[in-house]
């Protein structure tokens, strides 16, 4: 399964000094990024964030990131809804609620990016894209 085509992604960066950067999340589509990139620059102003596409072997996220959570099997002509879950606090609180997703079988453990420091001291942010079938 770990064809270039499955490695390839669009990835949102925190800008970190001296020309370091940390995956904030990971997307399949273009369009998935902007718009949650759009979020996270709500909810973190004063953070400098970047949108990049990378592509293969060469996708330096791809061990920290895993693959999203298997979704029900939905004939393809069921509309599909995105939801996007953001958990800011401190790293001991994200992290048990990220468990406590994963305890209520909502979200696995590593369908969450992983903690990204935000702008306050001792706080963490942690990000979850999921779908759901539309109702009719």
């Amino acid at each position: 399964m770990n064809t270039p085509e499955t490695l390839n992604a669009w990835i949102i960066y925190r800008l970190l000094p001296n020309f370091q950067r940390l995956p904030v999340a990971q997307f399949r589509s273009r369009s998935e990024a902007e718009s949650s990139l759009k979020v996270i620059r709500q909810l973190l102003p004063n953070t400098e964030l970047i949108l990049a596409f990378e592509v293969g072997q060469d996708n330096p996220t791809a061990e920290f990131m895993q693959p999203p959570a298997k979704q029900p099997n939905l004939p393809t002509s069921v509309n599909r809804e995105l939801l996007k879950l953001f958990i800011i606090s401190s790293r001991p609180v994200v992290s048990r609620v990220i468990h406590s997703f994963h305890r209520d079988n909502f979200a696995c453990a590593t369908d969450w990016s992983p903690l990204v420091p935000t702008q306050n001291p001792g706080e963490v942010m942690s990000v979850l894209i999921k779908y759901f079938a539309a109702d009719a």
